[in-house]
């Protein structure tokens, strides 16, 4: 095509550099499960009170967000976008320790936490750091299994723009 010149991006994507919609990192530790939430008024203090299952969860969703703003920074274009029109498509593998008292046998991690809370603290996370706001989403895919020895418990996590 005369007169077409390549975008820095386009460079970038082809030669196995960062692309532009797309990003990958890693969340060591044990992942947390977005615990169930309980809200109740206080007539007293007159404000509505929210309390949560899980004291660990917060700690959890500042690490995902410690580590994707660090996964972001280390680009030479931001992910983020505050265009609330495009979507994002969420890939999470969930990586825990073997309890030792479970048989060699057993491959699939079917104990808790369950996926879709590890999901939504996952998300939660996510949010304002490389996505607007979680109801952007509008595809996950997410699994959860025991590590293999030498491997790290953690979160590997994948987000990509879509239109």
């Amino acid at each position: 095509m005369d007169g077409y010149e390549r975008s820095p991006v386009e460079d970038m994507a082809e030669g196995g550099g960062e692309v532009e919609d797309e990003i990958r990192f890693f969340v060591a530790g044990e992942p947390q499960p977005k615990g169930s939430t309980r809200s109740f008024y206080v007539k007293k203090i007159d404000r509505v009170v929210t309390t949560t299952t899980n004291k660990n969860t917060k700690q959890w969703q500042l690490r995902i967000a410690t580590e994707a703003q660090r996964a972001n920074e280390s680009r030479e274009i931001s992910f983020f976008r505050q265009d609330k029109g495009l979507g994002y498509e969420v890939e999470a593998l969930f990586l825990f320790v073997r309890p030792k008292s479970l048989p060699k046998k057993v491959r699939s991690n079917t104990k808790r936490p369950d996926l879709d809370k590890l999901v939504r603290a996952l998300l939660d996370g996510l949010a304002d750091i490389l996505i607007p706001d979680d109801s952007q989403v509008v595809s996950i895919k997410a699994g959860k299994r025991y590590i293999e020895p030498g491997e790290t418990p953690g979160a590997d996590i994948r987000l990509r723009r879509t239109r």
